[in-house]
C-alpha cells in the first residue's frame, strides 16, 4: 500500500514529510472497497510434465511443508482509486513465492 500510494499521489506542496504524508494519505482514503470478485488466491502446483526437475516440485512437494497445507503462496488484488486522475484505472498488485532449488557443488 505504501507503493501504491507513492505512485498515485499528487503532487505534494513540498518534499517535507507532512506533505508527502498528507497525499498518500488521500490516495489510501480514495481506495474503494475491494470486490471478492478482484481477489485471487493461491498455491504454486508444480508441473509434472516439466523436463526441469525445480518446475516439477509445487510447494506441497517440500519436504518441510505439511501435506494438507493451505497456506496461501501467490495473492493479487484489483484495487480502484476513485479520485479524477485515477478513475476507470486498475491498479493490480501481485504477490508471491516459489521454492527454487538451488545445489551448491
Amino acid at each position: 500500500m505504501q507503493i501504491l500510494s507513492i505512485v498515485a499521489m499528487e503532487k505534494p506542496r513540498s518534499t517535507r514529510g507532512e506533505d508527502i504524508r498528507d497525499e498518500k494519505v488521500k490516495v489510501l482514503r480514495s481506495v474503494l472497497p475491494v470486490n471478492i470478485e478482484d481477489v485471487v488466491i493461491g498455491q504454486y502446483v508444480g508441473d509434472k510434465s516439466s523436463t526441469d526437475p525445480e518446475r516439477q516440485q509445487g510447494y506441497l512437494d517440500d519436504s518441510g511443508v505439511p501435506k494438507n497445507s493451505t497456506t496461501p503462496t501467490y495473492a493479487q488484488v484489483i484495487l480502484h482509486i476513485n479520485n479524477e486522475r485515477w478513475a476507470g484505472v486498475p491498479f493490480i498488485l501481485r504477490a508471491g513465492i516459489i521454492i527454487i532449488i538451488n545445489n551448491t557443488k
